[in-house]
């Protein structure tokens, strides 16, 4: 496995698409993204976690919707619930919800397994089609240091469920 340093965004696949993303631990690394990316500060990140219990350290679940995630974890689905103390207000753009994923990708997964919640996003500039390949990175990001090679599956973002607004899809 590759090792990130502090303030270094990595890029790798996921089922989805091809995420860009840092240890939720190194801000200097997340703001970074916001620039690189061209995103405004109050647009969220949404955070990759591995495992159930992550999720709860960082988002707060009801029992309903704690059972709502273990039936669409690991998989193409962020869940956004109220953030926790954990989940800095630079991820969330200032907001009091995060958005959670556990993705389906063995590569993603051993990222967050060693590095801890990786915050993340799509690997494009704000507004641009995201990038399903590392050489797609490679042309729209050419300032990430470190693209680990692999394929997608589905080659469309993650659905998007805000579990705050009694499971309101936000994007599909």
């Amino acid at each position: 496995m590759i090792m990130v340093k502090i303030d270094q965004i990595i890029a790798f696949p996921t089922e989805t698409v091809f995420g860009i993303g840092a240890p939720l631990d190194q801000p200097k690394a997340i703001k970074k993204i916001f620039k690189i990316k061209n995103r405004p500060k109050n647009k969220p990140l949404q955070i990759l976690i591995a495992a159930i219990e992550q999720a709860q350290q960082l988002g707060k679940f009801s029992k309903k919707d704690l059972a709502f995630a273990k039936k669409k974890w690991p998989g193409p689905y962020t869940l956004v619930v109220y953030k926790t103390r954990k989940v800095p207000k630079l991820v969330t753009g200032g907001g009091n919800k995060v958005g959670l994923r556990m993705p389906d990708h063995e590569v993603a997964l051993e990222l967050i397994k060693k590095y801890g919640p990786l915050v993340a996003t799509s690997a494009n500039r704000s507004g641009e089609k995201p990038a399903l390949t590392a050489e797609e990175v490679k042309k729209c990001l050419p300032e990430i240091e470190i693209i680990i090679p692999g394929t997608t599956k589905h080659g469309k973002a993650s659905q998007v469920i805000d579990l705050t607004q009694g499971h309101k899809v936000l994007r599909y």
